[in-house]
């Protein structure tokens, strides 16, 4: 009886030394898989804070609009050499062209309003001679060849007197018209011609301009009509 009593507790006692090993194997497992997980996750910590300190690095080393400074060039020095640039471009675009300031100057000129030469006379009947710069053609009717007419009524003589009343400024309907003649030139003419009561006299002298018109050149204004034509 003994025997048997003794052989059920040995199996019982076995049994719990087997519980026992499995209990503490699964233990050991448990306490791989959370010093792995530690290690693990401390490896990832530490690769994401050199990342970020990467990152600050690469930022603490920018220049002033994101970009990489120049390692061994200063920010003053920066600034002089694209200052230095800047002058290269201008100096080479003036000499690929040398003419664009004097267009720009005579663009400028050219919308100033005309200048008004007046020039003292020795000639006996002419007191002065007057040019004026802003003087255009005076438009025109007629196309083809132009022929120089004398008669009046024609469409010619007709512009030669609108062209002569725009250089003296003498209305057509107070001007008289003395004499039309030849300038010196087949398109050239020259008009004597004043107010109603002769109180201003004037020598005009006209030129063509094809497609454009009469164009007065010169002005002489008169000091009698005594021999003016």
């Amino acid at each position: 009886m003994e025997e048997k009593n003794f052989s059920r507790v040995a199996r019982n006692r076995q049994k719990s030394n087997r519980l026992l090993n499995i209990l503490i194997g699964v233990v050991f497992v448990l306490i791989a898989i959370t010093a792995v997980g530690i290690f693990t996750g401390g490896d990832d910590q530490a690769a994401d804070s050199g990342r970020g300190a990467g990152a600050e690095q690469s930022e603490g080393n920018g220049g002033p609009d994101g970009g990489n400074a120049p390692a061994d060039d200063a920010d003053g020095e920066t600034d002089e050499t694209g200052e230095k640039d800047s002058d290269n471009r201008e100096k080479a675009s003036e000499e690929e062209d040398p003419d664009a300031e004097n267009s720009g100057e005579e663009a400028q000129e050219s919308d100033q309003p005309g200048k008004v030469i007046r020039t003292p006379s020795d000639e006996g009947i002419v007191e002065e001679t007057i040019v004026d710069t802003s003087w255009k053609p005076i438009g025109t009717e007629q196309s083809g060849e132009h022929v120089s007419v004398y008669e009046k009524g024609h469409v010619d003589w007709k512009e030669k007197v609108r062209a002569m009343s725009y250089a003296t400024g003498i209305p057509e309907s107070d001007m008289i018209v003395w004499y039309v003649k030849n300038g010196g030139g087949p398109q050239k003419s020259i008009g004597t011609v004043s107010t109603g009561d002769k109180g201003e006299k004037y020598n005009v002298h006209l030129e063509w301009v094809d497609g454009e018109g009469w164009m007065p050149v010169r002005l002489d204004k008169l000091k009698t009509l005594e021999g003016a034509y």
